[in-house]
C-alpha cells in the first residue's frame, strides 16, 4: 500500500516537531533510562510543555514552564507512576533557583541551589552523606561527609581545588 505524499509530508512534519529526550529514573542502585517525547514549542507568551514517557504516552514524564521560547519558571519530572522525581526552578533559559531530587519512596536524595545554569551555595547528597558548598560551579568552601549521621570527615576547597592541608578525619 502507497501512502499519498501529503500524508507522508504531514507525519514527517509532526515527527520533526516533537524532540526526543531520556529521563534517568533510579530505582535502588540501578539507573533507568526512559525517553521521553515532548510535543511541538507553541507560539505563544507562556505556556507549559508537557513530555510524555515513549512506552505509555499517558505517563507525564516531565511539565516546564516557558516563556517566550524559553525554560522560565518551574521543572517537574515525575517517576513513571506520577510520584515527583525532581523539582527544580528555570530563570530565563537557564537553571537557576531550587533543585530537589527524590527517591522512589518520596525522600529527599538531592537538595541545592543553580544560579545562571551553575551549582551556587550548599548542596546536599543524602545517598552519600556529604554537605558541602558550591561558587560558580565548582566546589568552594567546606565539605562535610557523614557516616550514619555522624561527621567523619571535613574537605575544604577554593575554587574547585581541594586546599592543601585543608582535609580532616574525625576520630
Amino acid at each position: 500500500m502507497r501512502l499519498p505524499l501529503f500524508v507522508i509530508l504531514l507525519l514527517n512534519s509532526v515527527f520533526s516537531m516533537a524532540q526526543p529526550d531520556t529521563l534517568f529514573v533510579p530505582s535502588g542502585d540501578t539507573l533507568f533510562s526512559f525517553a521521553v517525547q515532548y510535543g511541538p514549542m507553541k507560539d505563544v507568551e507562556q505556556f507549559t510543555r508537557i513530555g510524555r514517557y515513549t512506552h505509555d504516552t499517558t505517563l507525564v514524564a516531565v511539565r516546564l514552564q516557558y516563556k517566550r521560547g524559553k525554560p522560565s519558571g518551574t521543572y517537574r519530572a515525575f517517576f513513571p507512576d506520577g510520584r515527583p522525581l525532581i523539582f527544580a526552578v528555570y530563570g530565563w533559559g537557564s537553571l537557576s533557583g531550587d533543585w530537589t531530587e527524590y527517591d522512589e519512596f518520596g525522600r529527599i536524595t538531592t537538595k541545592g541551589q543553580y544560579s545562571n545554569g551553575l551549582r551556587d551555595g550548599t548542596w546536599a547528597f543524602r545517598t552519600e552523606e556529604i554537605v558541602g558548598k558550591y561558587k560558580a560551579g565548582l566546589k568552594h568552601g567546606k565539605w562535610r561527609t557523614f557516616s550514619n549521621g555522624r561527621l567523619i570527615r571535613i574537605d575544604k576547597f577554593h575554587n574547585g581545588e581541594p586546599v592543601q592541608g585543608g582535609s580532616f578525619r574525625m576520630q
